[in-house]
């Protein structure tokens, strides 16, 4: 049996050592030894936090990883970023190589293919873009808004030093006494409100007892629908009876009939006519008094002395004529 020295022991687990470092470093950096794999490459003016190992994706798929990153030239301005593919796909000469991230800061390279014909080789070159950061978007949206609040704080400012100046002694008590009674105001509006749940109280409030009279009184009309529709019917037939009636023939009539009166009223008035004459002429009524005075002294004198107007004796003898009784009042 072949009997190893300790320096050869050594050497031997110094060398597998060694392989396996290499291995694992390559392994960490996302290089595989047992496989054949394309490798591209892109330029990037800035690469925003891109770290080897960080996967290589084409619509989602993992398809590679980064395996270098490194400065061409002593300005940094431009890096060489080292793609390693293992997915045996093509990939346009046109792609683009973007650098993009999620929302956990997460760093990978997107693949958006090109519509190109011919296909890149190990070796060749992409073309480079860099998606903007969270950071960067939200710095986009609210410096905006940062200067629109400068500007706002500078007019609150302003306005804040004019009040100050504006406020005298006088006029900043004139200040509290108002808020003083704004104080007072609001306790009143307090009470107030208190007063009103008191009022919408579903049990005691008078807003409930309100709405309870009404649901009642609802509630009776609701039972008496049957006499109020009869009631409506009566009406409607009473207006009815009304409407086919011939009011305006009635009313008309009615018209002519004030008109013949005022006519007549009218013709009283003057003295046209014996009426007329007998109402306004007073000629005429000293004549008719007088006929009406001797009349009732023929009338009186025939009931006093009768003989003198009818003649029946037996003898012939004639009675003394009596004189009449009104004659003889008027004469004392």
């Amino acid at each position: 049996m072949l009997k190893l020295s300790n320096e050869t022991k050594v050497g031997i687990l110094t060398v597998l050592g060694i392989t396996l470092l290499v291995l694992g470093f390559n392994l960490l950096k996302g290089k595989s030894l047992f496989s054949h794999n394309k490798t591209i490459y892109a330029v990037y003016k800035q690469v925003n936090g891109l770290q080897p190992a960080n996967a290589v994706q084409v619509n989602g798929l993992v398809v590679g990883s980064v395996t270098n990153l490194e400065v061409m030239g002593k300005d940094a301005s431009r890096i060489l970023v080292t793609i390693t593919i293992t997915k045996k796909i093509d990939l346009p000469r046109n792609s683009v190589a973007r650098i993009s991230s999620d929302l956990l800061g997460t760093k990978t390279v997107q693949l958006d293919l090109g519509n190109a014909s011919e296909y890149l080789k190990s070796g060749d070159t992409l073309y480079a873009a860099v998606d903007g950061s969270i950071t960067d978007a939200l710095k986009e949206q609210l410096s905006p808004l940062v200067k629109k609040l400068q500007g706002t704080l500078s007019n609150i400012d302003s306005v804040l030093l004019s009040v100050n100046g504006i406020l005298d002694t006088t006029a900043k008590g004139n200040l509290q006494e108002a808020i003083r009674g704004l104080n007072i105001t609001m306790r009143n509006f307090s009470h107030t409100s208190a007063s009103l749940n008191n009022m919408l109280d579903a049990d005691k409030g008078s807003v409930s007892k309100t709405f309870n009279n009404l649901a009642s009184i609802s509630g009776n009309l609701k039972d008496n629908n049957a006499k109020i529709t009869g009631i409506l019917d009566n009406a409607q037939k009473a207006t009815d009876a009304l409407a086919k009636g011939n009011i305006d023939k009635t009313l008309q009539q009615l018209q002519q009939t004030v008109n013949n009166l005022n006519q007549t009223i009218g013709k009283l008035n003057t003295t046209d006519g014996t009426a007329g004459l007998l109402l306004n002429d007073k000629k005429v009524y000293n004549n008719l008094q007088y006929s009406l005075g001797n009349l009732n002294k023929l009338l009186e004198d025939l009931r006093v002395n009768p003989k003198r107007y009818v003649h029946f004796s037996l003898f012939g003898k004639k009675d003394k004529t009596k004189p009449l009784p009104s004659d003889t009042a008027a004469a004392q």
